[in-house]
């Protein structure tokens, strides 16, 4: 016999953790004193007028999987057998999901107040030979602004959707960037050859920082 029961909750964006996917959203839970291990690994995430809208997976912060992304994967699985992504070679934080003090800080300095915050670079990367540095803003991505994390992981996925039919020639992609570089006071519009693969992106803890 199967146990069922229905949470409510309000789904929200956030920063993700050092340990998490960029593709996941959380689940604010409006019970207080719901415990971590209510959240149901896979129970669907449904709208209040009944639209599925994500999936939930093992977290103890109650993250699902939007169905943007869920909803990429089958048509990436179904083109090429796997599911190929640029990788940046870059870990980020949303501007608008910081503390407000934060956010104030960085308008105070930038005067922006969207886009992601570079957190890492990875050593000899394509990010990392154009100078983006930690604490680096991209502002947009592929021509269009950018505002947190699963908005960049559904434009990556969306790279790879219009190219070759045969996954072995997905070797590089061009991804197009604006960057406010914070130390230099200046905005750079530049091109990255980066590579695909259907590996997670792992940054080396502590490279490149300032």
């Amino acid at each position: 016999m199967l146990d069922l029961w229905i949470t409510y909750g309000r789904a929200a964006y956030q920063n993700p953790d050092i340990d998490e996917r960029y593709h996941y959203m959380y689940f604010d839970c409006a019970d207080d004193d719901n415990d971590d291990d209510e959240y149901d690994n896979g129970g669907l995430v449904i709208s209040l007028d009944g639209k599925i809208v994500g999936m939930f997976n093992i977290s103890s912060r109650g993250s699902f999987i939007p169905s943007s992304i869920l909803l990429s994967c089958v048509d990436l699985w179904k083109k090429y057998g796997r599911i190929p992504r640029p990788q940046l070679g870059m870990t980020f934080e949303a501007i608008k999901l910081l503390e407000p003090a934060h956010v104030d800080k960085i308008w105070c300095m930038c005067h922006i107040d969207d886009g992601l915050v570079v957190q890492e670079v990875l050593k000899g990367s394509p990010a990392d030979k154009f100078g983006i540095e930690r604490g680096d803003i991209v502002e947009c991505f592929n021509g269009e602004p950018i505002s947190n994390t699963v908005e960049l992981e559904n434009r990556l996925m969306n790279t790879c959707k219009g190219l070759s039919d045969n996954y072995n020639d997905l070797v590089e992609v061009h991804v197009s960037v604006v960057v406010f570089h914070t130390l230099k006071k200046q905005r750079r519009i530049g091109e990255l050859t980066v590579s695909v693969s259907d590996l997670g992106e792992i940054i080396a803890r502590g490279t490149h920082l300032l």
